[in-house]
């Protein structure tokens, strides 16, 4: 039987993020709330960006090339939504170097714009600490946990294998299902 409520839990479980990227034309302002980017190869494989997983990688043995994505949650200036933001290596330089002086991404305000307002302009972000005086920041949730979700990938198959960093690194072994 089903437990009815009247009201939503405080911390829903199992809620994906919404992905975006940097909008062309325009930008995008929000405030970062985990405190380190989250980031791995991917493909832009069959008309989607999937993470790459070398060396028994599909899109590798296809011969499609990989690029670096780094992925952080935040909350939109306009519509207060709690997001995950993707960004490439090139543009996540600014969130590093934000991370090196703060210790910390927590509470970065940021600009994300593309490069004279081109489709595929470089991706420009411009960064500085919110006044966290003004706004309430949600709970981090699980940048990793989201990404499965969006790529399918079942949690219970990412593993820790160490740190590089001082990040976690996750590996993903995937098993093949259970027979019907």
């Amino acid at each position: 039987m089903p437990n009815f409520t009247t009201a939503a839990p405080k911390e829903a479980t199992g809620r994906s993020l919404r992905l975006i990227r940097t909008p062309s034309p325009g930008a995008f302002v929000g405030i970062i709330t985990c405190t380190h980017m989250v980031g791995c190869p991917t493909h832009y494989w069959h008309q989607r960006t999937v993470p790459c997983e070398a060396p028994n990688c599909e899109p590798c043995s296809e011969g499609y090339p990989w690029r670096w994505h780094g992925y952080v949650t935040c909350v939109a200036e306009k519509s207060n939504e709690h997001l995950l933001f993707e960004v490439t290596a090139q543009a996540s330089e600014q969130f590093t170097e934000y991370h090196k002086r703060h210790g910390t991404l927590l509470g970065c305000q940021f600009r994300a714009e593309r490069a004279g307002g081109k489709t595929n302009g470089r991706v420009l972000i411009r960064t500085k600490p919110a006044d966290l005086q003004k706004t309430s920041l949600p709970s981090p949730p699980d940048i990793v946990k989201s990404l499965s979700h969006i790529w399918n990938i079942p949690t219970s198959d990412i593993s820790e294998v160490g740190l590089q960093k001082d990040t976690p690194r996750l590996q993903v072994t995937q098993t093949d299902p259970e027979p019907a």
